[in-house]
């Protein structure tokens, strides 16, 4: 620590924040342009603004425009010319990092029912092993020297690899991104290519290559999920700054190349960073979206991350108006290069809004600490663009740290920087402070460069501290693309527990097949959306290795080699992520034109629940466990039809094709058109779903079924029957009665019936028309002197009754037979109100005692 004696330093503590130039870019780009540079360095940015105008920027600053969508341009810019290109209003933002990428099979095949698919079990029509398609792998590199790349001719199944980290080459580097190295399968052939897999890394990509593509042809074991694909190899330059740019590069860098072959490719992504908004809005991620919603046939699939056994790195709570507080650490290894305290702060902008913040310094000692200096309260609108410093002076004059923030506005996001850079004394922690009202988020930890959350406080007193805020169990998915809902995050599940290693000896581990591996990173994203989508076997998985990594541990740790010598121990969802990537090629060879939401609903329609998954989706499993056989068939097309077999005699049926088709032929020849069958046959179609994937129907057999025998119609007065049948519909003068579905029918009116019946298999028959007259009956018992008035009616009609010692039974029926009044009567005049009812035609029938005795006509007008 240094005491400020002089008047010289006074000027620091009058004001303690200090406001600088704005800026459109952050502390980690700040502090990555005050280092020294080699002349004609070249950084990638992200940046936002207005294409068209921010592209000739770029060009004005001497940088190179590599890619774009919406208002985000990916660009390269000379390390010099950046704070010159900062300063033109076009950019509105520069999104930059300083977080580097990190990396992250024969029972695999098992477990995820891959086997079924090879071998092209029912109701698949052929197996699938991946030919045709391409798996681009962004990765540590592949060593192209293992039997499990290679073709039977010996030639390599890699068809372009570009080494990022190999010098800048005029010649070599691919356009538009001018570094590196990039190398086709004719010169990797000739011996050309001289990348090889990171040495760092243990030979990551090549074990994460083998999961997804392994042939197994150095030994017959551990094959891949997608054997016959072909491969694309992007070995990451995981040091290069602003990193997430060089993935977007790669993803694009794959996509092109697939595009001129025409072939559908599926991205493996074993790698991330857990730094970053956690909501799939960055600039990277968006770049990926938009170049896999370009086109059909194009996938990715991410590892979801290992996070779940470090020490708890996310801090996110309800801020209220009682303050409160959480400690961070200062780290001695951070991504700074020098001791710092640093986190990186997201929030809505409605959540942050209402937030006021501060960071003090306290003495630490063993569980607790005692705050030594207070740090200004700001709010996040008052740092926007306008870096400010906060000096922190304890109560006896000491320098004790300066607080450097910045924050910036992401579309509907905030992103704020919170540094202390080289602290005085290792003896002090940092207490972040929050009043008001809203939400915030915070992913740290010193395993990720940043500051660990003090989550070890011991009561005072025998007190907990009620306004300590501890960092949580949440949201810990790897950063970007792993949350964007176009691309398939993958948990891992573990896979085996004991093999036999290259000396014949037996090898366990503690743990349970099939329950979620302890380290697998759990969702959901910042913003709520399910993360990771599914999961899939992870550790414990053999597959191909560097065969110089492979002799070094045959020599030094042979307990991590297969027994065969080709192949070693992996783990983590590095591994369980290529399994679900080798699914999505098996499904592109079937189905080559599918989306990446049709690969998307296809692996989460068929992903199986279990006893350790519990109820599904959920933060750990997704929506379950990868089922690559189900997938297959979720992925269509649904051949089954919508018709009736059975034909009618004189009949014919409608056959439509499935719904899922749109390019088919049936087996008479006929193309892309409905049909109608009046034949007994059979019939069967094979086609094309959107999404190209083809199926083939069983064959429907047509059964023509005998005529149904004409029915016929027995009268007894006014009482039409007709034959028995299974169904009735009477008819008169041609047009059905509604409701008269009865085997018998009383005629009120005079005209020409008939009866269609339905038999038991739906057939119909129609009877020959019949013309009855409809007529009293008479009868001695009854009355034959009623009489209606007035007629024709139109508000009252009186209806005058004989004398009778039996009641009497009258009914008014309409022209169409419906009765409208029923009643049973001794007395000698009836009313009816005849308002509302329709001008016609009506009848009245008066029976005693079950016998017909008189029917009246009359209208209404």
């Amino acid at each position: 620590m240094r005491l400020l004696y002089a008047l010289l330093f006074a000027t620091l503590l009058l004001p303690a924040a200090q406001a600088q130039q704005a800026r459109p870019y952050g502390l980690q780009l700040e502090h990555f342009l005050r280092r020294p540079h080699r002349p004609g360095a070249a950084v990638d940015l992200l940046l936002r603004g207005e294409r068209g105008p921010l592209a000739a920027a770029v060009h004005e600053a001497g940088g190179r425009v590599k890619a774009g969508t919406g208002d985000l341009l990916s660009v390269t810019v000379p390390v010099d010319r950046v704070r010159g290109l900062a300063r033109n209003p076009t950019v509105r933002a520069i999104e930059f990092s300083m977080d580097r990428g990190r990396v992250l099979n024969d029972s695999m095949r098992v477990k995820n029912h891959v086997n079924e698919v090879h071998a092209g079990l029912p109701p698949l029509l052929q197996g699938y092993t991946g030919a045709g398609t391409i798996i681009g792998i962004i990765d540590s590199g592949l060593d192209l020297l293992h039997p499990d790349f290679l073709d039977s001719l010996g030639h390599t199944r890699v068809l372009h690899y570009w080494d990022q980290t190999l010098n800048d080459s005029l010649a070599l580097a691919p356009q538009p991104y001018g570094y590196g190295q990039a190398y086709d399968s004719a010169a990797i052939n000739a011996g050309q290519c001289p990348a090889e897999d990171q040495f760092f890394y243990y030979g990551h990509g090549t074990t994460v290559a083998g999961t997804a593509a392994g042939n197994g042809r150095a030994n017959g074991r551990h094959k891949g999920v997608a054997p016959d694909a072909d491969l694309i190899i992007v070995s990451s330059d995981f040091e290069r700054p602003n990193w997430r740019a060089a993935v977007a590069d790669a993803v694009q860098y794959i996509l092109d190349h697939a595009a001129a072959l025409g072939r559908p490719v599926v991205i493996n992504a074993s790698l991330g960073t857990y730094f970053g908004s956690h909501d799939g809005l960055d600039a990277a991620a968006l770049l990926v979206d938009s170049m896999l919603n370009a086109a059909p046939g194009r996938a990715m699939v991410c590892a979801a991350g290992n996070s779940r056994t470090l020490p708890d790195y996310h801090l996110s709570y309800p801020v209220t108006a009682d303050t409160a507080h959480t400690i961070f650490m200062t780290n001695y290894n951070s991504g700074f290069g020098v001791p710092a305290a640093y986190f990186e702060l997201w929030a809505d902008t409605a959540d942050l809004n209402d937030v006021a913040f501060s960071l003090g310094a306290d003495q630490w000692h063993t569980g607790y600490s005692l705050r030594r200096a207070l740090g200004d309260w700001h709010r996040v609108q008052d740092l926007l663009g306008q870096p400010t410093a906060d000096t922190l002076i304890s109560d006896l004059g000491y320098h004790l740290g300066t607080v450097e923030y910045h924050a910036e506005l992401r579309g509907g996001q905030y992103r704020m920087d919170v540094l202390v850079l080289e602290p005085d004394s290792a003896e002090y922690r940092w207490r972040f402070s929050t009043t008001g009202q809203g939400r915030f988020h915070v992913w740290s930890a010193n395993e990720l460069g940043s500051s660990r959350i003090t989550d070890d406080l011991t009561p005072i007193n025998g007190q907990n501290d009620p306004m300590y805020r501890y960092p949580d169990t949440e949201m810990r998915t790897v950063d970007s693309w792993a949350c964007s809902d176009k691309v398939v995050t993958v948990a891992n599940y573990q896979n085996e527990l004991a093999y036999t290693d290259y000396t014949n000896t037996l090898q366990t581990f503690p743990g349970t097949e099939g329950e979620i591996s302890p380290s697998s990173s759990n969702g959901p994203t910042r913003d709520g959306r399910m993360k990771p989508d599914l999961a899939s076997t992870g550790d414990i998985t053999m597959s191909a290795a560097p065969l110089s990594w492979i002799q070094f541990l045959i020599a030094n740790q042979p307990y991590k080699v297969d027994v065969g010598g080709y192949h070693i121990r992996g783990g983590g969802t590095s591994i369980a992520s290529p399994v679900v990537a080798g699914t999505v090629a098996l499904l592109f060879e079937r189905c080559p034109n599918a989306t990446w939401a049709d690969v998307k609903d296809a692996l989460i329609a068929s992903a199986r629940s279990d006893g350790f998954t519990g109820a599904t989706p959920n933060t750990m499993y997704g929506h379950g466990k990868l089922d690559a056989f189900a997938a297959l068939l979720a992925a269509g097309p649904d051949m089954t039809f919508a018709v009736d077999t059975t034909i009618c005699a004189g009949d014919s049926v409608a056959v439509n094709a499935p719904a899922d088709l749109v390019d088919y032929t049936w087996s008479t020849g006929l193309q892309n058109a409905p049909f109608h069958q009046s034949t007994a046959g059979s019939i069967s179609i094979e086609g094309y779903n959107s999404a190209g994937c083809f199926g083939r129907s069983d064959t429907l057999h047509f059964t023509m079924l005998p005529p149904v025998p004409t029915p016929t119609i027995t009268q007894q007065g006014n009482t039409l029957e007709s034959s028995p049948a299974a169904a009735y519909q009477w008819w008169l003068d041609g047009q059905p009665i509604p409701g008269a579905d009865q085997q018998a029918y009383d005629v009120a009116v005079t005209g020409t019936y008939a009866v269609e019946i339905v038999d038991a298999e739906g057939c119909t028959a129609m009877s020959d028309p019949l013309f009855v007259t409809w007529t009293a009956i008479a009868s001695t018992d009854a009355p034959t002197t009623a009489s209606l008035h007035p007629v024709p009616a139109s508000e009252e009609l009186l209806l005058t009754l004989p004398y009778t010692a039996v009641p009497l039974d009258v009914a008014v029926f309409d022209a169409a037979g419906h009765r409208l009044v029923a009643l049973r009567t001794m007395e000698p005049l009836v009313r009816f109100d005849v308002r509302g009812w329709a001008a016609g035609l009506y009848a009245v029938r008066i029976d005693a005692e079950e016998k017909r005795a008189q029917v009246l006509r009359f209208s209404v007008r």
